[in-house]
């Protein structure tokens, strides 16, 4: 149904000096839908000035201009400054103005055209300020003058530079990213007749100042986006992957994001990052996956709490954030440390990945198709030259449900190993996480050596066993429960 607008004039007459006359009414009604008030035909009657300087204001008088939704001098729209009431419009020139018609528009696209031609003059720009003769990329320069919202556009030989502020005594641009000297700084505005420039210097030198990268990734793969963060990383020209360069997906001044190329393989990748004519940064040994990857525990997000120790099976247990070895090569700065000092045999400590990870694909880790049917378990572990025994259950809890690594195989020295095992069938016949996929670690007899020591970091799958990573195969070194 339309919406209807009633309009309710009452006119009255008053008395006037001593004598009074008899007031009267009347009622006009106007019964008009919004439609057909937005739908009015608009008019223009004239416009002054009918000469007019770029970035001055014309007002404009007609019929139902407060509908106007754009208006036009020829085929340039001008900026609708004021609607002042249905019989009032003011615009301002544009600096890309020509002499021609004006034109405005309505909200129901309804155009009004004016009768005669505004004529257009064009100030030149004069500048009272001395231009500097190098600078760096991204820097800001300041020109001062007169008439410079004149200006439509500045270039540093053939690069337009972009101008951040514009006054008519002063404007503020910003150096565009053309290393080298020798270059011509011009601007131009329009005229009668085109458009004409002028020189703001005649041999310019611009300076690329080196990208700062605060933080680059410490593992790649190829279905996740790579992104490295710092600061002036827009006057970066490429980024090689193994000399294959890649596509942004994103590409700031302070981070860059993209993809792997697909021609990079698995293995320690270098990143070259080019700017400028000739700078290269160069990140070597960069971990990179090209396969299915999916990243579920890694110390440098989650605090050693991931794993809750039983107190009641070794009440002198300890467990931290790192411990007195090194670093696993990659991916961070930190990793799972477990020192138990008494201990019956029994659990002291067990993780619960899918209460701990963030990640929801851990339930469906060695569905039918998923990681092409290979899915395989990694992680980072160093164990002292202790021995103990690592249990992992997937499916249940239920000891069918559970594999063991005896202390003889966990034990990796004094050294951090990447072991990686085979989850499909690792416990027979189960097609399904179900909810429950934990690590539990004890320290193996009554008769072990104390302390008993593990590190653990990086727990993750991918869809093939990480040899180029060193990553050791120990599917079959688990033996069933008992």
């Amino acid at each position: 149904m339309k919406t209807r607008i009633t309009f309710l004039v009452m006119i009255a007459m008053g008395f006037a000096l001593s004598f009074y006359v008899a007031s009267c009414k009347a009622e006009t009604e106007v019964d008009q839908t919004v439609d057909e008030i937005l739908a009015a035909q608009p008019t223009i009657t004239s416009f002054m000035p009918t000469t007019a300087s770029i970035q001055s204001k014309v007002t404009i008088s007609g019929t139902f201009l407060n509908f106007a939704v754009a208006a036009y001098i020829g085929n340039v729209e001008c900026e609708i400054t004021q609607r002042i009431n249905g019989n009032t419009l003011e615009i301002e020139v544009s600096p890309n103005a020509r002499d021609g018609k004006i034109r405005i528009v309505t909200s129901s696209d309804k155009e009004a055209i004016s009768g005669g031609d505004i004529t257009i003059t064009y100030p030149a720009p004069t500048i009272t300020s001395t231009f500097p003769s190098q600078a760096f990329v991204n820097e800001n320069i300041t020109v001062e003058g007169t008439n410079l919202r004149g200006i439509t556009r500045i270039t540093f030989d053939t690069t337009e530079a972009i101008i951040q502020f514009q006054e008519p005594q002063a404007l503020v641009l910003s150096v565009p990213n053309n290393e080298g000297p020798n270059q011509k700084v011009r601007y131009y505005y329009n005229t009668q007749s085109g458009e004409a420039s002028g020189e703001l210097s005649p041999d310019f030198q611009i300076f690329t100042p080196t990208p700062t990268i605060a933080a680059w990734p410490a593992v790649i793969s190829r279905d996740n986006e790579v992104t490295i963060t710092g600061s002036n990383l827009n006057l970066i020209k490429t980024i090689k992957v193994d000399g294959a360069a890649v596509t942004y997906n994103n590409f700031t001044a302070t981070a860059v994001s993209f993809n792997i190329p697909s021609t990079v393989i698995t293995g320690y990748s270098k990143i070259d990052v080019e700017y400028g004519t000739s700078g290269v940064i160069t990140r070597d040994s960069v971990p990179y996956i090209n396969g299915q990857y999916e990243s579920y525990i890694e110390f440098d997000n989650y605090p050693a709490s991931v794993f809750a120790i039983d107190a009641s099976k070794d009440p002198l247990a300890t467990q931290q954030l790192n411990g007195t070895v090194s670093q696993p090569p990659f991916p961070g700065n930190s990793y799972y440390s477990l020192e138990m000092n008494t201990g019956t045999g029994s659990t002291i400590a067990r993780m619960k990945m899918h209460e701990e990870t963030t990640n929801a694909t851990y339930n469906n880790i060695i569905d039918v198709g998923n990681f092409s049917d290979n899915a395989v378990l990694h992680f980072w572990i160093n164990t002292e030259n202790t021995e103990p025994i690592l249990k992992i259950y997937i499916g249940g809890t239920q000891s069918a449900n559970r594999r063991e690594l005896p202390g003889s195989f966990v034990n990796t020295g004094n050294q951090w190993k990447l072991y990686a095992v085979k989850l499909h069938g690792f416990i027979p016949a189960l097609t399904s996480v179900g909810g429950t996929f934990e690590f539990r670690l004890n320290t193996g007899s009554s008769a072990s050596t104390f302390p008993v020591k593990v590190n653990m970091d990086w727990i993750i799958v991918t869809d093939k066993v990480l040899t180029e990573f060193g990553a050791i195969d120990v599917t079959n070194d688990f033996k069933p429960a008992g």
